[in-house]
């Protein structure tokens, strides 16, 4: 029969034995008993017993019971039995061999007994003995204190009726070879072997890949480490007071309970090098200063923490994990479209990537951002469907992404899932900013955040949650200015959320005001020295205007839709947009119905504006033509003019010449009142346009000065002023007035960081060049031309001037004259000139070469 296992009391906390003499070291074995007890153990002493039995006889009892020795001395050797030959203190000493002995002598004690100076002479030559020296009681305490931690983590193994459980003994070792993360890992490496950086945080959402990126990059600086690596899962701690015990078994460092498990991690690690990666801490984020008393007490120490958030502690370096890229650099698949065919082939060993399936696996990685987990989620579906239906179903990603490997953490085990893992550790505000984050489209910066945030006062700390949790991303923009991003699996998950709670229509409409009124405060100054910055900010939140513009037109606010095309109408044309605001005027032209007349005229307008910068001179016609009366009858008389000398030149261009002078005849009467904006100032340019189609120069040249007088601040008005006096004077052999007028053009181009009408002009001066003798300028010129022109760049200026009339030496001549070397070397400068230079080169100074 097996013999039966001892019966344990409730309590099994371990005892130290106290020695010391009584009377002499009365404070300090108070001293003592307080530390005991405050580590929460059992401080064994004389002066508790029961005093029936003889003191040899107790103090052995009380020994045999104890694990721990703690003697403290002073003067005195202590009290000699009749008979003995050395006190209970040398003999408690002597007994305790078997247990830890942790020695505290006080100093200075210049009375101390010759006896125990030889006794204390002979404990110093003892091995396995702590032997301190103290001034106070207080001094005392907090030594004991701290050698009691040290010596529970080191020395003391559980009952052996507790099972603990065993430590990992290093980091998990991955199935699958990682994908995509060569640079990541580079990275990551040189941060874990830099011997000031204490703690590396790889941040993300879930899915990105960081815990498998986290083994990687242990696996590859684990022989750097002399004490190896240790790998400690929290995912599933929820509670921040429980990660002590938890980092302690993934650890290996028994606890007793009896201490914080942090003090006896600290005392096991502190004489070690290793490396400590810690998984998931994102759910117990509150514990974060744990990790950095660890670090503080153990300098061999290296964390390496995977979180959707930052940890905030002292020494930390955050590696913000990106989704694997979605193009290759080469004719090579993307790694995100390896990844899916590498988990495409685990579920079905037959599927191969094939030109046939190739794009359709790119997209599928396009459209899921890059992220790993809903890439290998998207691959298991290769089991019933091919790439094609796959990718025809993301529509729905967050409900066709609903399987996964049966070992992989729960929360993983589907993309919403994943998403949901980390949103239920928000705050319920955070979580309804979530929510509402579903209704931007690309990137957006604070205040349109303000915009649909509620009534919180100060949406700045959700914000400062959400990109903490990696469930937003801020990202930089040309401006410098602060701007946030979601990623579209995880807008997917708040879409929904925020379509379930009902709130989807109130805050889609605050975020379509929004961007109504941010568009209305640009319109001003869009044509100004403002523009550069305006444009790029536009095209950075063309996305969110689009939505907004969507929303107005489903809500049939076609008032909305003409009102924001309105007032950013040269964004569309000068950022290359130029269908898609065809498109969107059509829209409101279709529900013309809930327009009165003004607004039908301006819409018309705007329709024929478009038309026109986009080559269709017919459409334009049938757009402006209805729209002159309307605009006549409102008493715009600006936006009149303008419409009437547009029909007059398209008139003029398609041959109808008595078309042509009846609508200028109109001009004539509503030039009084074109008023002094910019509308006025095309109008007259319009009218110089004609004439020089006609061949009248001088009315030309008067209609010019009136454009260019008119043109105010407008960049686009004195652009166009500008071309067409340099037509007009080339026209009339004034070269110098045309270079004039070519530069000061050229350096409004240059300030709006227009391209286009950059290379519109650069390509002017070049062949006035050929006519004034600077030839490898000219060519130089002419290659920079060349190189910023794209069929969209030069798109708008083709309804407002005509092409330049080359008069100068053509390409053939100027190659001849200067030979094949040097044209070919002016040539291939010009073509590396940046925007700056090559204005800097046209307006006579040295370009820089390449």
């Amino acid at each position: 029969m097996s013999e039966q296992p001892m019966i344990l009391t409730p309590d099994q906390r371990l005892r130290v034995f106290v020695s010391s003499s009584m009377t002499e070291l009365a404070a300090e074995r108070a001293a003592v008993s307080a530390a005991v007890s405050r580590m929460r153990l059992v401080p064994v002493m004389f002066e508790q017993g029961a005093r029936p039995h003889p003191p040899r006889d107790l103090y052995r009892a009380y020994l045999a019971q104890s694990q721990i020795f703690v003697g403290v001395y002073g003067e005195s050797y202590g009290w000699t039995a009749p008979g003995a030959d050395r006190s209970g203190l040398a003999d408690e000493f002597d007994l305790a061999r078997t247990l830890p002995r942790l020695i505290y002598v006080k100093e200075p004690s210049p009375g101390r007994d010759p006896r125990l100076e030889r006794l204390l002479a002979a404990i110093r030559s003892t091995g396995h003995v702590t032997y301190r020296r103290f001034g106070t009681a207080d001094e005392l305490r907090a030594y004991v204190e701290e050698d009691l931690a040290l010596l529970l983590s080191e020395r003391f193994l559980p009952s052996p009726y507790v099972a603990w459980p065993e430590a990992t003994g290093g980091v998990p070792v991955a199935l699958t070879p990682l994908v995509g993360r060569a640079d990541d890992l580079v990275a990551v490496e040189a941060l874990l072997t830099d011997e000031h950086v204490p703690l590396v945080t790889l941040v993300g959402p879930g899915g990105i890949g960081k815990t498998r990126l986290a083994m990687a990059s242990a696996d590859r600086v684990a022989e750097r480490f002399p004490d190896g690596a240790r790998y400690v899962d929290l995912s599933t701690v929820s509670d921040p007071e429980l990660v002590g015990e938890a980092l302690a078994r993934g650890l290996g460092v028994r606890t007793s309970g009896s201490v914080p498990p942090v003090a006896d991690i600290a005392s096991w690690l502190r004489s070690k090098r290793l490396l400590m990666v810690v998984d998931n801490f994102e759910q117990v984020t509150d514990a974060a200063p744990t990790v950095g008393q660890l670090l503080r007490a153990a300098p061999g120490l290296t964390a390496l923490v995977t979180s959707r958030a930052p940890l905030r502690v002292a020494g930390e370096w955050v590696y913000a994990v990106p989704p694997l890229p979605t193009v290759a650099d080469d004719q090579a698949n993307s790694p995100a479209a390896q990844l899916f065919a590498q988990r495409a082939r685990a579920v079905s060993a037959s599927f191969t990537l094939t030109p046939a399936n190739s794009a359709a696996v790119d997209e599928i990685a396009r459209r899921l951002d890059g992220l790993p987990l809903a890439i290998e989620l998207a691959a298991a579906r290769t089991v019933l469907l091919p790439p094609a239906e796959i990718l025809d179903r993301l529509g729905d990603r967050l409900g066709l992404l609903t399987t996964g490997a049966r070992d992989v953490p729960d929360r993983h085990r589907t993309l919403r899932d994943t998403i949901a893992w980390s949103y239920h550790l928000l705050g319920a505000d955070e979580r309804d900013l979530f929510d509402r984050f579903a209704v931007f489209a690309g990137t957006c910066d604070l205040a349109a955040i303000e915009a649909v945030a509620g009534p919180r006062p100060d949406p700045f700390a959700g914000v400062e949650a959400l990109v903490e949790s990696s469930l937003l991303v801020q990202r930089p923009s040309p401006d410098g200015e602060a701007r946030f991003a979601m990623l579209d699996t995880i807008r997917a998950f708040a879409r929904e959320r925020l379509r379930d709670s009902g709130d989807w229509p109130a805050v889609s409409a605050a975020h379509a005001r929004h961007y109504l009124e941010l568009t209305e405060e640009f319109a001003p100054r869009l044509n100004t020295s403002a523009a550069p910055r305006l444009l790029r900010r536009l095209e950075l939140e063309h996305d969110n205007v689009v939505a907004a513009i969507d929303w107005f037109h489903a809500h049939d606010d076609p008032v909305a839709v003409l009102e924001i095309m309105w007032a950013t109408w040269l964004f569309w044309w000068r950022s290359g947009h130029v269908e898609q605001g065809d498109r969107y005027m059509s829209q409101v032209l279709d529900r013309a119905d809930l327009l009165d007349d003004v607004q039908i005229g301006m819409a018309l307008m705007l329709a024929g504006g478009v038309a026109l910068v986009s080559g269709q001179s017919e459409r334009a016609e049938r757009m402006l033509e209805p729209a002159l009366p309307r605009l006549r009858a409102s008493g715009n008389g600006p936006l009149a003019a303008l419409a009437a000398v547009t029909i007059a030149q398209l008139a003029l261009e398609h041959g109808d010449e008595q078309r042509a002078d009846r609508y200028l005849r109109e001009c004539g009467e509503l030039a009084a009142g074109a008023g002094d904006g910019w509308e006025a100032s095309l109008f007259y340019s319009r009218l110089a346009l004609i004439a020089l189609r006609r061949g009248r120069l001088g009315d030309a040249r008067d209609n010019l000065r009136a454009a260019r007088e008119r043109s105010g601040t407008d960049q686009l008005a004195m652009v166009v002023a500008e071309y067409l006096s340099a037509i007009c004077a080339v026209a009339e052999g004034r070269l110098d007035e045309t270079r004039r007028h070519l530069l000061d053009g050229l350096s409004v181009t240059v300030a709006a960081g227009d391209e286009g009408g950059l290379g519109t002009f650069l390509a002017a001066v070049a062949d006035l060049d050929t006519r004034t003798g600077d030839l490898e300028r000219a060519v130089r010129l002419a290659a920079a031309a060349q190189a910023l022109h794209t069929p969209s760049n030069e798109m708008w200026m083709r309804g407002f001037v005509s092409p330049w009339p080359v008069t100068g030496l053509d390409a053939d001549t100027v190659r001849a004259r200067l030979g094949p070397a040097t044209y070919d070397a002016a040539w291939q400068t010009g073509a590396r000139l940046s925007m700056a230079d090559a204005a800097a080169d046209a307006f006579g100074s040295s370009p820089e070469a390449a």
